[in-house]
């Protein structure tokens, strides 16, 4: 089952996993009729308990990937109260009705934002310093499937996934907002931000590093770092996005941004114990991008 399913990273796990011939129960607050041979769309509410427990023992469920949530740092500083009930406490109700219905794997979705600001390589043993209600909120749900696996036997793997670009994505993103600036005829002009390095992954390999962390067996951890395997600041993908757009306008001040500051990221555990490495080098998937930003909206 995917929480979420209808999301941005949700739609791309279900569809990789569909693509397999994979049966996925899609699970959503929206109503669908996106149903296949191998997709089953069942709308409810993360809060709706027995909802949860009877979708999970009618279709057999047997792993859930949980994706669904409020998903963006920057909006949950106007949004914390919210940000709150979805992420941790529709977290501790999807874990209570798994642990009614007797199932363990759940791969949650945690952050980046985890970290805070961090000098230096970062591993998922560096201390957490989130700076915004979204943060915290995925620190508590790591820690949520901690007790619950060290309590009741369950089997919570939290990816701490890297900020995520790629086509579908209807909410701000540097990339996404630079490439449709640009192709929009206007000028992309930030005050500054060139400097500031970012950890960023394709969403194809989101979902794969999800695929691979349901599937995997021997996990010892119980968080890994998740990311496109690629370490670069503001500039260098903005030279990238000229190279596709030679019309493109791009004027970056230097600095840092206003987003969390971080060295580069060991993911050594997620490669050795989950079998995850990105297949989309930030070149290719820049390229394919500003292709799809052509002809789409999102």
């Amino acid at each position: 089952m995917v929480t979420g399913g209808l999301g941005y990273t949700g739609r791309k796990i279900v569809a990789q996993l569909s693509a397999r011939g994979i049966r996925v129960v899609n699970f959503n607050r929206d109503y669908s009729e996106l149903n296949n041979e191998f997709v089953t769309a069942v709308q409810g509410e993360l809060y709706d308990i027995p909802r949860l427990v009877a979708t999970m023992q009618k279709y057999g469920v047997d792993t859930i990937i949980h994706t669904a949530a409020m998903s963006h740092p920057d909006l949950s500083i106007d949004l914390p109260l919210t940000t709150v009930a979805a992420n941790i406490d529709g977290t501790v109700h999807l874990l209570e009705a798994m642990r009614m219905a007797g199932i363990k794997r759940l791969v949650n979705f945690s952050s980046e934002t985890v970290y805070g600001h961090i000098d230096g390589t970062v591993t998922t043993d560096s201390p957490l310093n989130p700076t915004t209600p979204y943060g915290v909120t995925k620190v508590a749900t790591e820690l949520f499937g901690k007790v619950y696996n060290d309590l009741y036997g369950l089997e919570v793997v939290s990816l701490r996934i890297a900020e995520v670009y790629g086509p579908g994505n209807k909410m701000p993103q540097i990339l996404r907002d630079m490439i449709k600036t640009v192709l929009a005829g206007k000028v992309f002009a930030l005050p500054n931000g060139g400097d500031h390095y970012f950890q960023i992954i394709h969403i194809d390999d989101v979902a794969h590093a999800a695929i691979c962390a349901a599937e995997a067996h021997g996990v010892t951890g119980h968080v890994f770092n998740i990311n496109g395997g690629t370490y670069c600041t503001m500039r260098e993908m903005a030279a990238i996005v000229q190279k596709y757009i030679p019309e493109a306008q791009i004027q970056l001040g230097d600095g840092n941004w206003h987003l969390d500051r971080q060295g580069p990221w060991d993911t050594s555990e997620s490669e050795r114990q989950l079998g995850y490495k990105p297949r989309h080098t930030l070149e290719n998937g820049i390229k394919e991008y500003v292709e799809w930003l052509r002809n789409n909206e999102y």
